[in-house]
């Protein structure tokens, strides 16, 4: 027994340098795929794991559309089709951008910097909706026709 006690602690010790270096890699390998820092509404989520994160977006994203005025499970039916919930998303070859997946051309106005930020995309797409233009979004537009999972 006393030579398993020695054993049991390199392999807890090896795991825990593993788990480090995997961390490591993949927060590096993050930033390489973003092209640079994360937004600050976001970097406050990359802290926990991925489902925990969609699921902190999530309740946002209901959150923010009832303050809004907005129909929470429209918000959340589009942005889980725009982007899953990731704030870094892209689509269209780069033309469409974060959560929300503003597209570029369309919206010039709207920068990147709001556009991959959780709470700026979020607050201009709900103004969006609230006013009338949820058609913008083709998921939207096309959800009873295209989609089995449409809420309406």
């Amino acid at each position: 027994m006393k030579n398993s006690v020695p054993w049991f602690h390199k392999i807890l010790l090896a795991a825990y340098v593993l788990a480090i270096l995997w961390t490591s890699f993949s927060q590096a390998a993050e930033y390489r795929v973003t092209g640079g820092p994360i937004p600050p509404s976001v970097a406050l989520l990359e802290a926990t794991s991925t489902a925990h994160r969609r699921l902190s977006v999530q309740a946002y994203v209901q959150s923010a559309s009832k303050a809004a005025g907005v129909n929470p499970r429209v918000a959340d039916w589009i942005v889980s089709h725009e982007s899953r919930h990731h704030p870094e998303a892209t689509g269209d070859r780069g033309e469409s951008r974060g959560l929300w997946q503003i597209n570029k051309a369309w919206h010039p106005e709207v920068s990147d910097a709001c556009a991959y930020d959780v709470t700026c995309s979020t607050d201009w797409s709900l103004e969006r909706i609230r006013t009338g233009y949820v058609d913008e979004w083709s998921t939207w537009k096309y959800c009873k026709a295209r989609f089995e999972d449409c809420p309406f």
